[in-house]
Order: structure tokens, then C-alpha cells, then sequence
């Protein structure tokens, strides 16, 4: 048995992070209970809020009860579950900017480690993948529980995919997330070596990132577009709609005519118009938009961890 127990560096890290251990392993318990209780509430409501009959029937309840039925609190649950789980990374910069490594190498922890038998890079990499592997886990199974408490709850709830938090919640973006918040936690404690300026250095360049990510992700994967004739169409609700209008006789667009507020340029010309548009992203974009974004995430967090690697061997030397 001992053959397969942590030895060396790898448990030393282990028992000084075990208490933030702990933490993780008893938010992802509480959490992963609230997903299955919040699943069964999903299903429920689901089906008291489905078909309906006037009278009742046996299989069916009374429609004019069915608007009384207490979905909105589900809904909701399942909404705040997306926005902890979508907003978690903020928490792993801070902790890995502040206690990973600001701590130790304001402490001077680290150190001491290099002088008994440790090279700095091992250090640095020791410190660097256990954390990952634990983001990569505990991440995968939110978002993995968080996708089957929601597929079941699905005919009650507002939001939909494309929604900022359910968006990154429900596929790997979330775990991207995750693992470029440590990365740019451990280029920040290099950096600044100070433990509270480093956990706020990475909490808003992660924040910044989160927000930059929201405002263009759109952008990330060409949207369709839907054009009809003589009378306007509806998209679904599933659609993520980016944008919509009239197309004139002359072929010129103009959007939002209808509930402007103040008339644009070119809806006197477009009430003669026989055509109306909209772009948009149906929601068989949803992986295309997750895998792009994925993947500049994942380079990102591969280039703060290259830029953190050498300032350690430039610091080291």
C-alpha cells in the first residue's frame, strides 16, 4: 500500500493545502447534493406545469391551475446554481494568486523547498498540476450535474443556452476558465511575490477576461441568417437573436424599425418593404461557440504558464 501513496514534494503540498482541500471537497459535496435535489424539483414541476385538461382528467391537471404552480422557484434555484458555477474561477485566481504561491514566496516557504533537494521548476510544477487536477475534476462534474439537473427542469426554466452564466456553466468553457485563473494566479504570486496584491492582480485580469469573453462571444462562430417573404417569421425561443429588421425594396437594411423609440434612417423607406431578417445563432451552435472559446482560453492559460516558467528561471538565476 505504500508503494501507492503520495511521497515527497507532491505530499508536502498536499498537507499544507489540505484544509483548502477540505473546502473543495465539501462545497462540491453540498453542491452536487443541491444539483440532485434541485433535478428532482425540475422534474416535478415539469410535469405539473406540462399538458393540461378542462376538466381535469386523471392523467392530466386543471388548466387554471397550472399558472399557480411554484416553477418560478425552481427556475430560479437552477439559475443561481449557473451563476455560482460560472463565476467559481474568480475564486480559484484569487486563492491561487494570494495562498498557491503570493503566500509561500512572500513567507520565503519556497525557499526554504529549494534548498532541500527541490528545484524551483519542480516546485512550480508540482504546485501547478495538483491544483489542475483537482479544477479539472471538480469543474467537469458541476458542469456535467449542472447539465442534467437542467435537461430535466428544461420546460420550466426562462433562461436559455446562450444566456452568459448557463453558457459557460454547460459545457468545458467553465473548466477553461478554471485552469487560466490558476495560471494567471502563478505568473501573479511570481510576479508581485506578495500575497494580497498577487490574489487581486489575477481576480480582475480573470474578471476581465470573463467580461470580454461575454461581450464578444458572439462574434466566435459565424451567426446564420434567416430571411422571409411578404410576412415576418419567428425564430424559436432557442435562438439566440443578434439582431433583426427590414430589408427595403432597394436592398438596403434597416433594423428596428417597429420599436424604436425614436424612428432610425430608413424606416419611412422600409414600410413598403416585402422582406424582414434576422441574425442569428441556433442553439446547434452551442458547441462550435464552446469549442472556440474554449480553445483561446487554453491558449491563454498556456501562455500565462510559459511567461510564468520563465520568470522563475530568470528569477532563479
Amino acid at each position: 500500500m505504500s508503494g501507492f501513496a503520495p511521497q515527497g514534494l507532491t505530499w508536502t503540498v498536499l498537507q499544507v493545502h489540505r484544509r483548502a482541500l477540505l473546502i473543495s471537497g465539501a462545497f462540491l459535496t453540498l453542491a452536487a447534493v443541491a444539483l440532485v435535489w434541485l433535478r428532482g424539483e425540475g422534474q416535478e414541476a415539469a410535469r405539473l406545469n406540462g399538458p393540461c385538461s378542462s376538466p381535469p382528467t386523471p392523467d392530466l391537471p386543471d388548466c387554471a391551475d397550472v399558472v399557480l404552480l411554484p416553477s418560478f422557484d425552481v427556475a430560479g434555484y437552477v439559475s443561481l446554481a449557473s451563476t455560482v458555477i460560472a463565476w467559481l474561477p474568480l475564486a480559484v485566481a484569487l486563492y491561487a494568486g494570494a495562498v498557491l504561491f503570493g503566500a509561500e514566496l512572500e513567507r520565503g516557504t519556497a525557499r526554504v523547498a529549494w534548498t532541500q533537494s527541490v528545484t524551483p521548476r519542480r516546485w512550480f510544477a508540482t504546485k501547478l498540476v495538483l491544483p489542475a487536477v483537482v479544477i479539472t475534476a471538480g469543474f467537469s462534474l458541476l458542469s456535467l450535474l449542472y447539465r442534467w439537473t437542467r435537461g430535466a427542469a428544461a420546460e420550466v426554466l426562462g433562461d436559455q443556452w446562450h444566456y452568459a452564466d448557463v453558457f459557460v456553466t454547460m459545457g468545458p468553457v467553465v473548466l477553461a476558465y478554471g485552469l487560466l485563473a490558476l495560471a494567471v494566479g502563478a505568473l501573479a504570486g511570481l510576479l508581485v511575490r506578495r500575497a494580497l496584491p498577487a490574489g487581486g492582480i489575477a481576480l480582475a485580469v480573470t474578471g476581465l477576461v470573463m467580461v470580454l469573453c461575454e461581450r464578444w462571444r458572439s462574434d466566435l462562430w459565424p451567426p446564420a441568417e434567416q430571411v422571409w417573404k411578404k410576412s415576418r417569421g419567428e425564430l424559436g425561443n432557442s435562438a439566440w437573436r443578434l439582431e433583426n429588421g427590414l430589408i427595403t425594396p432597394t436592398g438596403r437594411r434597416v433594423q428596428d424599425c417597429v420599436h424604436a423609440t425614436v424612428i432610425p434612417p430608413g424606416c419611412r423607406e422600409a414600410r413598403s418593404a416585402k422582406q424582414w431578417y434576422a441574425v442569428h445563432h441556433p442553439s446547434d451552435h452551442f458547441w462550435p461557440l464552446q469549442l472556440v472559446e474554449t480553445g483561446i482560453l487554453l491558449a491563454l492559460a498556456a501562455l500565462a504558464t510559459a511567461i510564468a516558467f520563465r520568470v522563475l528561471r530568470r528569477h532563479h538565476a
